[in-house]
């Protein structure tokens, strides 16, 4: 089986490439740079593409190319500034997306598996603690309000679309607040969580003024990775989407906690309250991931503490931060 991965040099794609590869698969990656930084054991070593998701023509001449039975579309625009970006949030995410869908019908790939997130819920009325809180399911009323909300919400809507109207099985995945190797990096402001485990790694502390009281719903990379290649691989996609969550909530002291166990030189402070981000929207949530569970098989294996422990014993391996 081949299956084509976009943004495969990424956060999240430089764990899903290796698990195909364990799975006897045969990954491409498309990527808009071959910058292999986070998988520096696969450079050269697979089959790579180079085109830019934006670039509908290109693209569809890549997945014609590389005669895949699914797409792993992981590509996306992530930026502290996103928010006052919106065409280029829009550029990249949806008509990206749009792309990509329009690329699979054109090649009769059979499947599409993409990144969404939690965003398309936007700010929930509750929050984790309030009196009355649920989990959140799939099927709770989307209320998506920057524009990286938006455009994934309508990313998510288009992939529907062209399940119904063209047969391709599609299903979004949506994340919870991910943690792991390089998305500081990266995602820049969007990593607080990866802040607050590669700084004290490299020896600096760490300061968040505020939100040490919130609870959220956390996951490791390595299991987000691992529900991205459970839904490639399944045999039938039920749903449009799914939520890939720890189910838990934790709050940041938790973590920061999870941190010094594997590092107990960590110098980290936290301020109380909530939004540590300090974000327009206040994200926060936990997860119902059970359908995820009852149809992907998806089960987190990583609680913090043992991804916490993984995370550093990687940057320890990657030799992160040292020249």
């Amino acid at each position: 089986m081949r299956i084509l991965v976009t943004g495969g040099t990424g956060v999240i794609g430089a764990w899903v490439v290796p698990k195909l590869l364990e799975k006897s698969i045969v990954p491409i990656v498309l990527d808009i740079r071959d910058d292999f930084s986070l998988m520096p054991e696969l450079a050269g070593r697979i089959e790579w593409i180079r085109a830019d998701v934006t670039d509908g023509a290109a693209i569809a001449a890549a997945v014609k190319q590389a005669d895949v039975e699914c797409i792993v579309h992981l590509a996306a625009f992530i930026d502290p500034d996103m928010g006052t970006l919106p065409y280029q949030s829009f550029r990249i995410n949806t008509l990206g997306t749009v792309n990509i869908l329009e690329a699979a019908r054109l090649a009769q790939v059979r499947r599409v598996v993409a990144a969404s997130s939690r965003a398309v819920y936007g700010g929930l009325a509750k929050r984790p603690g309030d009196a009355g809180y649920r989990a959140v399911r799939e099927t709770e009323i989307k209320n998506p309000v920057s524009a990286y909300d938006v455009t994934k919400h309508a990313s998510e809507l288009m992939g529907k679309l062209y399940r119904d109207l063209h047969g391709i099985e599609y299903a979004a995945l949506r994340f919870a607040g991910i943690y792991g190797p390089g998305k500081q990096a990266r995602h820049g402001k969007m990593s607080l969580r990866s802040r607050l485990v590669e700084e004290p790694f490299a020896g600096r502390s760490v300061a968040i003024p505020q939100g040490g009281d919130q609870l959220d719903d956390m996951i490791y990379v390595a299991d987000v990775a691992e529900g991205v290649v459970l839904a490639a691989m399944a045999p039938t996609l039920s749903h449009e989407a799914y939520n890939i969550a720890s189910g838990t909530g934790q709050t940041l002291r938790d973590f920061a906690a999870a941190v010094r166990a594997a590092l107990p030189q960590a110098d980290i402070s936290i301020g109380p309250g909530e939004n540590p981000m300090e974000l327009a929207v206040n994200y926060a949530a936990i997860f119902d991931i059970s359908r995820a569970r009852q149809e992907l098989g998806f089960a987190p294996k990583f609680d913090l503490v043992a991804g916490v422990q993984d995370y550093v014993d990687r940057l320890r391996i990657m030799n992160w931060g040292k020249s």
